[in-house]
């Protein structure tokens, strides 16, 4: 089967080419992570705590698009492996607020420099103005779409 004329009509698609490239460095993403023992997924709930602090799994969801049971269930796995635990909400005994432990902001350094120096093979290759600008048009498609953002901007 001839998949040219196929591929012709998905490559000059914008959610084709969004979705494929995500599924690219979500795959390239894995592979830096390996080593550390988490998920692309677990890896952005450590980015919210490194910079945020404590949070609410409710916050957590949206910010990385996941439903409350997905957040609840990779919590638990994290608590286990030892990069967050739980403490009370002082604002609401209902709930918890998650929080970075030793382990967790002890191999933040390590871990970032691995993922700089992993991505960095790839996106050499591009400048850091058109890095710039389409991290800009992401920006704005996102917020077109209605992304979450606590500042009303994406």
């Amino acid at each position: 089967m001839d998949f040219g004329k196929a591929l012709f009509h998905l490559n000059n698609n914008l959610g084709y080419n969004l979705y494929r490239t995500y599924l690219l460095f979500h795959r390239e993403l894995i592979r830096a992570l390996k080593g550390y023992e988490i998920t692309p997924e677990q890896w952005q709930v450590l980015i919210i705590l490194w910079n945020h602090g404590n949070v609410t799994p409710t916050e957590i969801s949206k910010v990385t698009l996941q439903d409350l049971p997905s957040i609840s269930r990779m919590l638990v796995r994290m608590e286990r492996n030892g990069w967050v635990m739980k403490e009370e909400n002082v604002e609401d005994g209902r709930s918890f607020r998650v929080k970075i432990t030793q382990k967790g902001e002890d191999n933040k350094q390590q871990m970032m420099q691995a993922l700089e120096k992993h991505f960095s093979e790839f996106l050499n290759n591009v400048s850091a103005e058109t890095n710039y600008h389409i991290k800009q048009e992401l920006l704005k498609l996102r917020k077109i779409l209605g992304d979450y953002s606590p500042q009303g901007d994406a």
